[in-house]
């Protein structure tokens, strides 16, 4: 229903007065109105995390990305498991003209401006067409494995909007105009295609003839450092110092690359005034793509809209307005107040269009491409890559596959163990010899993104060093699983965290490149070197660093509650016991070398991130320090006791700990 003029300028006037800045309202419930959905049993809201390279993201199948920030899990972080996010919510739109009872401009939005925090199903005017989403991948060691998967990671989801709603933060219900939309992100964990999440809609309508089709990506692209907050949702008091979130969007378009980016700043002027370093990473939207009916020549035009955040504005409430967003045609200037650092809040809607009919049971496909990168340099560049992708119908020449890889850890040392089979058999159809497997390089290093080359392996032919592969052979049978191969790396320090990785790479030829496989969960391991039970001279357990002051290289500079020291040499199987000089137990532990991978001492293995369980020695205990009844423990001499399970000789010992005057207890 189209608005008098007095009565919008009241209502704006109204709403300006009315509407709380970000600070305050960041936090606000959500409210539901109007008509509620009937989802049927064969149906359920369900998201998951495309996480198969460094970008990681919650995908749903119901048209919203990202989480909201309502958990710290992956919202759109990259580089992934580095506590950088980039995005508070993005949703899927798409805008046609409707004849159904009347004729109108349509939009159907998987979410819209609006608080952070709250769940997101009730944000999206999509409802899901099955119960879960799915995976698939093209690797063949992977549990989602399957034949007719585009990449390493598939994750497939349907929906549609055939039911009548009102969604959160939207003025109006929701008339259906009969879409349903098959969803499909891609990821690579390779080359420059590790940087980037595609995402492949096919949109077909179900009900009379659509007009004038536009699609789009709605996104509030938001980077900031989450590792900084002690809390979450963020908020402008967050003890962690950092401030608000959401004033520090510095946007930019670039013609050339069809790229929408953001990267954070603090304050202008831009770049001086950024403080870039708190998150150092560009992220951005790129639009690659999109396929009408075969009759279909009209030349695609690109839409890109940009606004400062404001949940339930009058310029933005109804279908017909956000129609116009979304099918103008042109690329906004991103300047003003309204969308720069400090001063604005900017949202944003970059859709492509017009697709002039689509008739009941036809088909149209939109593909963007969500990348992230260091410079801007590096993010155009993998914005390229994913053009390349899509130019290819997304088949790509391939590396082998990292082979199954294991690690064991001893004194001062790291065993490397693979297996021959995952990637020495594996075939890549865009290559001339479609066996093109040629050898493997070892890694490892105290950060998971600058890990040094330490080994290089390959076939005795006309490429690479030639060093050959046999050398390696030492068959060995480890928790059930066979490896063909080994390596051993020494010299390294007892209690400190390695990660250690193996990939394999193959020929490459006149036209493609020698390519190596992606580091990644899969294939990366955390290794902390100690003795194995009997591997040392000593025949008690020990305590490093003894004295502990403050704390130890391994956690300098970490929060209080990630510190740690070390038992050594302990029996497999015993009991550990910690007690002040006057006697009182402080802390107590079950110990089982067997099982124990770092439980209990965030410092060492935290299972809110997704960087992994550490592999230890079998004698190695870490403590955080902490009391059992979760107190920090303060300066003094402990004393320790270790009771072997299973009777044998109670040892005690003693440790000191020196804390700063500033260090809490």
């Amino acid at each position: 229903m189209r608005r008098a003029l007095i009565a919008t300028l009241l209502i704006l006037a109204a709403a300006v007065q009315a509407a709380p800045s970000r600070a305050q309202s960041h936090d606000m419930p959500e409210r539901v109105s109007g008509p509620l959905r009937t989802v049927p049993d064969t149906v359920a809201f369900d998201q998951d995390y495309a996480d198969g390279s460094q970008v990681s993201m919650t995908v749903t199948n119901y048209g919203f990305f990202g989480n909201n920030f309502f958990s710290r899990k992956p919202s759109f972080e990259y580089p992934k498991d580095r506590g950088y996010e980039h995005m508070v919510r993005g949703g899927l739109w798409v805008g046609a003209h409707a004849k159904l009872a009347t004729e109108f401009d349509g939009v159907v939005s998987g979410t819209v401006d609006a608080a952070q925090g709250p769940t997101s199903p009730e944000a999206s005017e999509f409802t899901p067409a099955s119960l879960r989403l799915t995976k698939r991948s093209t690797l063949p060691d992977s549990e989602f494995f399957d034949r007719d998967a585009v990449s390493e990671l598939d994750v497939l989801s349907d929906y549609n909007d055939f039911t009548p709603t009102r969604a959160a933060s939207n003025s109006e219900n929701h008339t259906p105009i009969n879409l349903e939309v098959h969803q499909e992100t891609y990821q690579w964990n390779f080359a420059e295609f590790k940087n980037i999440l595609f995402v492949h809609f096919k949109i077909t309508n179900r009900g009379p003839l659509l007009t004038n089709m536009w699609v789009g990506l709605y996104s509030e692209l938001a980077s900031g450092f989450k590792d900084g907050y002690v809390r979450w949702p963020p908020s402008s008091t967050d003890p962690g110092g950092l401030g608000s979130w959401f004033n520090n969007k510095w946007i930019e378009y670039d013609e050339d690359f069809r790229l929408f980016r953001e990267h954070y700043c603090d304050a202008q002027p831009v770049p001086e005034g950024c403080l870039l370093e708190r998150a150092p990473y560009w992220a951005g939207i790129r639009y690659l793509g999109a396929r009408g009916l075969k009759e279909d020549l009209t030349v695609r035009q690109r839409t890109l809209s940009a606004w400062s955040w404001r949940p339930g504005s009058v310029f933005r409430d109804e279908d017909r307005e956000r129609y116009q967003l979304m099918s103008t045609g042109v690329i906004q200037p991103l300047d003003g107040d309204s969308l720069r650092p400090g001063t604005g809040d900017p949202v944003a809607i970059y859709s492509v269009g017009p697709f002039p009919y689509v008739y009941r049971d036809s088909s149209i496909t939109v593909d963007f491409a969500f990348v992230g990168g260091a410079q801007v340099a590096d993010i155009q560049t993998n914005s390229t890559f994913a053009q390349f992708a899509y130019d290819h119908d997304y088949i790509l020449p391939v590396p082998p596959p990292a082979p199954k890889f294991t690690v064991v850890v001893r004194d001062t040392a790291v065993d490397f163990y693979w297996d021959k089979k995952t990637s020495e058999s594996a075939f890549d159809i865009t290559s001339p010899d479609p066996h093109d497997f040629e050898g493997y390089r070892l890694y490892i290093g105290d950060d998971p993104d600058t890990m040094a080359r330490v080994a290089q392996f390959d076939l005795p032919d006309t490429s690479g060093f030639n060093t050959g592969i046999d050398t390696l052979t030492t068959p060995k049978r480890i928790n059930g699983v066979d490896y063909n191969y080994h390596y051993s790396v020494s010299g390294l320090r007892n209690g400190f965290k390695y990660y250690c990785a193996v990939t394999a790479y193959d020929l490459g030829n006149s036209q493609i490149g020698s390519l190596e496989s992606g580091v990644s969960a899969r294939n990366r391991i955390i290794a902390i070197p100690g003795p194995q039970p009997g591997e040392i001279a000593e025949d008690h357990p020990t305590v490093f660093p003894n004295p502990y002051r403050v704390e130890a290289r391994w956690d300098q500079g970490q929060q209080v509650r990630d510190h740690y020291l070390w038992f050594t040499n302990l029996p497999r199987r015993c009991t550990l016991r910690i007690y002040t000089l006057s006697g009182d137990l402080v802390f107590e532990k079950d110990f089982d070398g067997d099982t124990y991978r770092g439980e209990g001492a965030r410092g060492i293995f935290n299972p809110d991130k997704s960087l992994g369980r550490p592999t230890l020695s079998g004698s190695t205990f870490g403590w955080n320090l902490i009391t059992t009844e979760g107190q920090a423990v303060a300066t003094g001499l402990y004393l320790y006791s270790v009771e072997p399970k299973g009777g044998g000789k109670r040892f005690v010992g003693k440790f000191l700990i020196v804390k700063s005057d500033q260090e809490g207890s």
